[in-house]
């Protein structure tokens, strides 16, 4: 099976709501996916399902480091409006503000920006 298909797999598994089955598909994913910004949205759906607002917000920041993908930024607004900042939610859910708002975000969460990290 090739790496999308794995990740394909864990996407339909989400889609059907068998979330516990997607969770063990995706933890048996080795290193070549974590600078994989599909695999890195997986997981933080995965984290949002189970209210896991903030580790899958830490999730999504970083895999914007790897790519620009709207689906990630439509995600980072919907944990926002979930915890209630309508502010974040508006200004990420712009696509004309969310990448230097997302910036923004990265300067004052130490820890986030993984330029140079290696695996």
């Amino acid at each position: 099976m090739t790496n999308q298909e794995k990740l394909d797999k864990i996407r339909r598994l989400i889609k059907i709501k068998k979330i516990d089955e997607a969770q063990f598909e995706i933890s048996k994913l080795g290193t070549e996916f974590f600078k994989n910004p599909e695999y890195l949205y997986l997981r933080s759906k995965i984290f949002y399902i189970n209210k896991l607002y903030y580790i899958a917000l830490d999730t999504l920041l970083i895999a914007t480091e790897f790519g620009n993908n709207d689906e990630v930024y439509k995600l980072i607004s919907k944990i926002y409006d979930s915890l209630g900042n309508k502010e974040l939610c508006k200004k990420i859910g712009n696509p004309d503000l969310r990448i230097e708002t997302v910036n923004s975000l990265k300067k004052e969460l130490t820890g986030i920006s993984q330029k140079g990290y290696t695996v």
